[in-house]
C-alpha cells in the first residue's frame, strides 16, 4: 500500500512539472519609446494560463504590477508572446514589424510589461501567490549580468522554472538590439534573437560558469583594499582536490590575465585582499581533474579598477581640474573648506573655500553621518567624486572622511548685484551671495496666492536686470510667509538649471550685520580689465588690503592700504578673485584680466 502511495505521489509531481509555464526570453528594444518589450514564456505541456499572473520589480523595489495572463488562454507545448508596443510614425505596430513570425502574441499596456533593461519580472501562481519562474532579483539590475538594456536574455536549454533567479541557467545579450531594428533601418529583432528555441532537456546539461560581482569596468573609490569576486556555477561538481578525482574537475582563476592560475576546489567567493590603486582583471575557467581546460572552455572574467584621488588644496584647485580633464574623477581636498549652509534632502551640503570657491555636496547615499558638518563648520580630507548634474558641479563622497578643524565660524555672504550674477553666474556657482534692494514678484503658477510655496519659482527684479529665485529648501522660515512687496533683501546659495541662472533663498529679508556690508558692497572697475590697473571702490573712506588668487588657489599678487586704483599690470589675462579688508572685515569678488 505504501509503495502504491508512494508511486501515486511521484505520478502527480511530474503531471505538475510537465504542465508549468517557464519564462524563456525577455527583450528590450530599441525603437522609439524604447519598444517593443517582450517576453517569451513556453507552455510546457499544457497550461491555462487564467492561473496564473506576470509581476514586475522595478529598479530593485518590490514585486507589484499584478498582470493576468487569462487572455492567452490554454495552450500546449508552444511558445506564447506578451509584449508592449510602440507605434511607428504611419501608427502601425513596431512588434509587427520587428517580430513579423510571431504567433500565439497578446499585446498589453500593463506596466507588469513596460519593464527597462534593469527590471526584475516573474511567474506566479494566483491561487497561493508561489512563484513559479523568475529573471532577475528584487535589485537595480544596471551593470549586473543579467542587464539587458537595449538587448535580450535567453534561457539555456535544460534549465527548469525556478522561484529564484538562478543566473547561470541564462545567457545575456545586454545592448544587442542596440541601433537595430527595422526601426532604425538595421535587422530586425526577430532574426537577432531567434525566437522559440528553448529545449526543456539537454542530453543532462552543459556546465556553464558566470562571474556575477563584481560589475564589469566597475570603479572602486579610493582607499578601497578588498575585492570580493562572485560566481556561479552548474552541472558541474568540483572535486575535493586535486588528487582526488571525485567530480568533474575543479576550479582555476587568474588575476594577471591568465599567467598564473590558482587552484580553488569549492565555489566560495574569491577575496582579493591588499590591493593598491590602479586596473584589475580577473578569470575564472573550469578544468577537468588532470588540470586542463574544458572542450569547448568555459570561463569568465571581469574587469576592474580601485581610483586614486587626485589631492587638490582647495575647491578652486578641483574646480580648476574638471575644467580641464572633465566630470567623473575621485579627489581629496586638503584644504579647508566652509560649510555654508545644509539641507537634509539628498544631504545636500554647500561649501566654499577661502578664495570663496563653492561645491554642492551631494550625499544621497548618506556616506557622510547626517549630523556631521553644520553651516560654519571648517573641514578638510573630504574624499569623493564629481558629477554634472544639470550644470551644476556635485562633490559626491566616496567615504565617510574628513576633519572638522573649527566649528562656528562666521558665515557671511558675497553681496553682489542682480546683474553681476546674471552675467558671471557660473562664477558664482554654489557660493553663499545676498542681493540688497531687490524686489520678488509672485510666481505665475495658479495656485500662487502671495505666500511663499515650495519647489517654485520666482523673479528676482533690480532695475531692469532680472534672475529666478527657487524656493528649494522646504524648511525655510519665509515658507508660507507673504511675499514682501517693498525691496529686500536675499541670501541663497548660487546655481543653476539647464543653464538658466538661479538661486536658492536660504533667506529673505535677512538681517546681515552691518559691518558685513562695509567691505563687502565694494566695486571693480573696469571688469573686465585690460589696461593694467582697476579701481577699488568702497561705501566708506578709507584704505583696503586687497590679496588677489589665481583659479588654483595660489596668490598672485598682495597690496596694503590701497586707496584707490590697484596696479594689475603683472597679472596674466585669466580670472581671478580679489579679497578685499577694510576694518577687520573681507570680501571677495571675481576679476577677469585681458
Amino acid at each position: 500500500m505504501k509503495k502504491i502511495t508512494l508511486l501515486f505521489t511521484f505520478m502527480i509531481s511530474m503531471i505538475s512539472l510537465g504542465q508549468t509555464p517557464i519564462i524563456t526570453m525577455i527583450s528590450d528594444g530599441d525603437c522609439f519609446g524604447g519598444t517593443p518589450k517582450v517576453v517569451e514564456i513556453y507552455a510546457q505541456g499544457t497550461v491555462d494560463f487564467s492561473n496564473y499572473s506576470l509581476q514586475k520589480s522595478t529598479n530593485g523595489g518590490d514585486f507589484g504590477s499584478n498582470f493576468n495572463l487569462s487572455d492567452l488562454g490554454t495552450a500546449t507545448d508552444e511558445f506564447v508572446y506578451i509584449y508592449r508596443d510602440g507605434e511607428t510614425e504611419g501608427g502601425s505596430s513596431i512588434f509587427a514589424a520587428e517580430y513579423p513570425s510571431a504567433s500565439n502574441t497578446f499585446a498589453t499596456t500593463s506596466d507588469a510589461v513596460n519593464f527597462n533593461g534593469d527590471d526584475a519580472i516573474r511567474l506566479v501562481l494566483d491561487s497561493d501567490s508561489s512563484v513559479i519562474d523568475q529573471y532577475g532579483n528584487e535589485e537595480d539590475g544596471t551593470g549586473t549580468p543579467w542587464e539587458y538594456k537595449d538587448g535580450y536574455a535567453k534561457r539555456n536549454n535544460g534549465t527548469t522554472p525556478n522561484g529564484t533567479f538562478v543566473v547561470t541557467d541564462w545567457t545575456f545579450n545586454n545592448g544587442a538590439l542596440n541601433e537595430e531594428g527595422n526601426c532604425q533601418s538595421g535587422t530586425n529583432f526577430e532574426d537577432i534573437i531567434n525566437l522559440g528555441t528553448y529545449e526543456a532537456t539537454n542530453q543532462g546539461g552543459d556546465a556553464a560558469l558566470l562571474i556575477t560581482a563584481p560589475a564589469d569596468n566597475m570603479t572602486y573609490s579610493p582607499n578601497t583594499s578588498e575585492v570580493t569576486v562572485e560566481f556561479a556555477i552548474s552541472n558541474f561538481t568540483i572535486s575535493s582536490s586535486a588528487t582526488e578525482a571525485n567530480g568533474d574537475g575543479y576550479v582555476q582563476y587568474s588575476t594577471d590575465n591568465g599567467a598564473t592560475y590558482i587552484n580553488k576546489f569549492d565555489a566560495e567567493d574569491i577575496v582579493l585582499a591588499d590591493l593598491d590603486a590602479g586596473d584589475y582583471t580577473v578569470m575564472i575557467q573550469l578544468v577537468d581533474n588532470n588540470g586542463d581546460a574544458l572542450d569547448p572552455a568555459i570561463e569568465d572574467m571581469v574587469s576592474f579598477s580601485i581610483a586614486m584621488a587626485t589631492q587638490v588644496t582647495s575647491i578652486t584647485e578641483l574646480r580648476a581640474d574638471v575644467e580641464t580633464n572633465g566630470v567623473g574623477s575621485y579627489y581629496e581636498i586638503t584644504g579647508n573648506s566652509l560649510v555654508t549652509w545644509t539641507d537634509g534632502y539628498n544631504n545636500r551640503r554647500w561649501i566654499q573655500d577661502e578664495t570663496v570657491s563653492g561645491i554642492l555636496i551631494f550625499d544621497q547615499d548618506e556616506v557622510i553621518a547626517g549630523d556631521a558638518y553644520t553651516a560654519g563648520d571648517m573641514v578638510s580630507g573630504l574624499v569623493g567624486y564629481t558629477v554634472d548634474y544639470n550644470g551644476v558641479l556635485q562633490f559626491v563622497p566616496s567615504e565617510d572622511a574628513g576633519t572638522v578643524e573649527s566649528s562656528e565660524n562666521t558665515v557671511a555672504p558675497q553681496v553682489i548685484t542682480v546683474a553681476e550674477f546674471a552675467t558671471n553666474y557660473e562664477d558664482y556657482e554654489s557660493e553663499y551671495i545676498a542681493f540688497e534692494n531687490v524686489t520678488i514678484n509672485d510666481s505665475d503658477e495658479e495656485d500662487a496666492d502671495g505666500t511663499f510655496q515650495t519647489g517654485t519659482n520666482y523673479p528676482v527684479v533690480s532695475g531692469t536686470d532680472e534672475t529666478e529665485m527657487r524656493t528649494d529648501f522646504y524648511g525655510a522660515d519665509y515658507i508660507g510667509e507673504m511675499i514682501p512687496s517693498a525691496p529686500t533683501t536675499i541670501t541663497a546659495v548660487a546655481g543653476e538649471f539647464n543653464g538658466n541662472h538661479q538661486v536658492f533663498a536660504t533667506n529673505v529679508d535677512a538681517t546681515l550685520a552691518a559691518d558685513n556690508f562695509t567691505a563687502s558692497t565694494f566695486t571693480l572697475y573696469p571688469n573686465p580689465t585690460s589696461n593694467g590697473a582697476v579701481a577699488i571702490q568702497t561705501e566708506t573712506s578709507g584704505a583696503v588690503n586687497v590679496e588677489i588668487y589665481n583659479l588654483l588657489g595660489k596668490r598672485a599678487l598682495t597690496a596694503k592700504n590701497v586707496n584707490g586704483n590697484l596696479n594689475v599690470s603683472t597679472l596674466n589675462a585669466g580670472v581671478y578673485l580679489v579679497k578685499v579688508t577694510q576694518n577687520g572685515v573681507s570680501s571677495t569678488k571675481k576679476l577677469i584680466v585681458k
